[in-house]
């Protein structure tokens, strides 16, 4: 019967894989709604040779029917998996056709936001009021990211040599012969280089342009918390990311009348098919 396969899974999470009282608690509570939802339903099961692709599907359907969290939907689904799997293996009895029907739904995409005008200006110019090397820094970084449209992996790994000055442009990350206007990031870069970066450096030898605190080059995690320190200070919220500022320019450029190959072309990607419109008809960049 289920049940004793059941407090025989459990049993074995605990004497051979050592799993806390708290996972164990998380694991019985998972397995015993879907016992309860297997036993209400349409395909209900007397025992693990009954179980049906049909059935469990339906059961990852009821999941979702109840409002859980795609993290919350892909938990319940694998407590099950990991307990019919333990059942094939020292019992038999579940087939291989039937697990077909227990796969956890594909989580949703989320879109990166797109900023105002006003809100990326609110953005970049929130940094400057502070005169410290560190706010020079910070706002350096938010005019780069959305005046050249870099990815953070790759801001994070400019060097200072990568900066014309006279021609006020950036080396272009995936493309030694081509070079990135900084537009109207070329102030706050320059200001950073001559009144800042100095006083973050400790080794002359580090060429990194953008340093944290102990004079390394900056991390993309570091970037990351850039960016969400001032999205906050501004009252943007939480979700605002490096991606947003790519994505921002991305969408900006289109409503300038920019075509899709030139964004591809600006922004390094691989075809013009990953700039695409939503419902609404806004242009999206995806990368």
């Amino acid at each position: 019967m289920i049940e004793s396969a059941l407090q025989d899974f459990l049993a074995s999470l605990e004497t051979e894989r050592g799993r806390s009282p708290n996972t164990l608690l998380a694991y019985r509570a998972d397995l015993r709604q879907f016992l309860q939802v297997l036993a209400e339903s349409a395909n209900r099961a007397a025992g693990v040779a009954d179980l049906t692709a049909e059935g469990l599907l339906e059961y990852v359907h009821w999941l979702q029917s109840q409002g859980y969290r795609p993290a919350t939907v892909s938990r319940k689904v694998a407590a099950v998996r990991s307990f019919l799997e333990h059942v094939r293996r020292n019992h038999g009895g579940v087939s291989s056709a039937a697990l077909e029907g227990l796969k956890s739904p594909p989580t949703p995409r989320r879109r990166p936001r797109v900023l105002s005008r006003a809100e990326v200006l609110a953005l970049i110019k929130a940094p400057e009021r502070v005169s410290t090397p560190r706010g020079m820094r910070d706002a350096a970084i938010l005019a780069v990211l959305y005046s050249t449209g870099l990815r953070a992996s790759d801001v994070v790994e400019l060097t200072v040599e990568d900066v014309n000055r006279e021609w006020a442009d950036i080396q272009c990350p995936w493309d030694a012969s081509r070079r990135l206007s900084l537009g109207s990031a070329a102030e706050p870069v320059l200001k950073y280089l001559d009144q800042a970066r100095a006083h973050l450096a400790r080794d002359n030898e580090e060429r990194a342009m953008f340093l944290n605190q102990r004079g390394e080059k900056l991390s993309r995690q570091g970037l990351w918390l850039v960016v969400k320190r001032w999205a906050r200070e501004v009252g943007l919220g939480d979700d605002l990311s490096p991606h947003s500022l790519r994505h921002t320019l991305a969408h900006d450029l289109l409503v300038e009348g920019k075509s899709r190959r030139e964004v591809q072309h600006r922004l390094g990607l691989r075809s013009p098919s990953a700039v695409r419109v939503s419902r609404e008809g806004r242009e999206r960049e995806e990368s």
